[in-house]
């Protein structure tokens, strides 16, 4: 009967080792499927921080033109205003184009002060003055941008 008991002791190891081998097999499938999926995230991660670094580039450099065509438009809406008020006050320059009388004055200003000023050698910088924009162009901040990051969908 004692040899009957070790066979039997023997079978339910073999039984018993044969079970756990299936199971530490299952486990480190398990382990290679979960550090797969940790590798991709980290990949996905890596990829949308250097997507937002590209917008954000993109964006600046769009902003600079857009700024550098806009303060041209604007030179020219100052010397439109200038002429203007050489015809014409304040006040009826600020109805004619729909502006506060403040925004002319304003303008008025800087180009009294422009003409004022000694022009420096070289520097063909000249101060310009934010305009309100007409009422059916909506205002674009563009200085003192946020620094938020703009989130990508998915």
């Amino acid at each position: 009967m004692a040899e009957r008991r070790t066979t039997r002791q023997l079978k339910a190891r073999e039984k018993a080792r044969a079970r756990t081998a299936e199971r530490r097999q299952r486990e480190q499938q398990l382990e290679d499927l979960a550090t797969a999926w940790f590798e991709a995230e980290d990949e996905i991660a890596d990829k949308e921080s250097a997507a937002e670094e590209k917008i954000r580039k993109y964006t600046e450099k769009v902003r600079g033109e857009a700024e550098k065509e806009t303060g041209k438009l604007r030179e020219q809406m100052n010397d439109v205003v200038g002429k203007m008020l050489a015809l014409t006050g304040v006040r009826s320059v600020a109805e004619r184009l729909g502006v506060p009388e403040a925004v002319v004055r304003e303008i008025k200003a800087s180009l009294d002060g422009a003409a004022s000023a000694p022009a420096s050698a070289g520097s063909p910088s000249s101060p310009t003055p934010v305009v309100a924009p007409s009422p059916s162009v909506p205002a674009v901040e563009t200085s003192a941008q946020s620094d938020e990051s703009v989130a990508l969908p998915g």
